[in-house]
């Protein structure tokens, strides 16, 4: 990708996409390569995840029409979501330095700047200042490393340099940023593993109702620090069900909150990951 990855000239390369106008590092060889080969990210996903949520009625209410967006990386899902008019406004979070700033430079060139705001946070369960573990080749892999993880690491993250960025539960953002929860159409999550912290420091957000669209990745759940156990307990206090989708194919599958345990089983390799839609317990 024009002479990128660790050990290289770094560049910082600008393209269109279907996602929108977008800059992104010669040394990501995951999310920026995808890009600028493909020049689109994850439109499948957001087709099939958004058709769903309509014929459901679970997104298109009136008033609800601000996307979460957590874990925004580059800004390719909240740029590409308001192009695409599925939603109004959105809310960015991204906590790192380099990513952030070309957050706010795609957010900028699109000509977004009065529609999305973007935060410079991780997502937990607490207000703290956490350690951020940095992968050289792939810039959407960056993870909130826990203090305890169970088991041990096998895609060398104990390798990883690691910075200190601030981490805030997602109510107490959404507060501070003055949101009205009630418009929030949908949160949108990619966060390498640490969902089980953003869900419990989302309890405002949740009880209104909004679905929330993430990664079910077992090995990275484990790595953030939570076992298969507490992971289910979270997710049974927190939603009264999930759908898997699969964005290749469309198919889509709902299944009571008692069944993610089993999901656990299901994908047990540290490379296997899925898409889910969670559907809040309302109040």
């Amino acid at each position: 990708m024009v002479r990128g990855g660790p050990g290289r000239t770094p560049r910082i390369l600008t393209v269109p996409t279907a996602n929108g106008l977008l800059s992104f590092s010669n040394m990501d060889l995951h999310n920026a390569k995808t890009l600028f080969v493909y020049r689109a990210w994850e439109l499948d996903l957001i087709t099939r995840s958004m058709a769903y949520l309509k014929q459901e009625g679970l997104v298109g209410k009136p008033g609800r029409d601000v996307l979460v967006d957590v874990g925004a990386n580059l800004g390719m899902i909240c740029i590409a979501m308001l192009k695409l008019g599925h939603f109004r406004e959105a809310i960015a979070i991204e906590p790192d330095p380099r990513n952030f700033a070309l957050l706010k430079r795609n957010i900028e060139q699109n000509g977004l700047e009065g529609r999305i705001r973007a935060l410079p946070f991780a997502v937990s369960d607490d207000s703290a200042d956490v350690e951020f573990e940095l992968s050289e080749t792939n810039f959407g892999d960056h993870r909130v490393r826990a203090r305890r993880a169970p088991g041990a690491a096998q895609l060398g993250e104990e390798r990883r340099a690691v910075v200190s960025v601030p981490a805030r539960p997602l109510d107490e953002l959404l507060r501070q940023a003055g949101a009205d929860l009630g418009s929030i159409g949908l949160v949108w999550i990619d966060i390498q593993g640490h969902e089980g912290q953003l869900f419990r420091g989302a309890r405002d957000t949740l009880s209104h109702g909004a679905p929330l669209l993430t990664e079910f990745w077992p090995y990275g759940i484990r790595r953030s620090g939570l076992d298969r156990d507490t992971y289910a307990e979270i997710v049974r206090s927190r939603f009264a069900g999930f759908v898997i989708v699969d964005a290749a194919t469309g198919r889509t599958e709902a299944r009571d909150a008692d069944a993610i345990a089993a999901l656990f089983d299901a994908y047990p390799r540290p490379e296997q990951n899925l898409e889910l839609i969670f559907l809040p317990r309302v109040g």
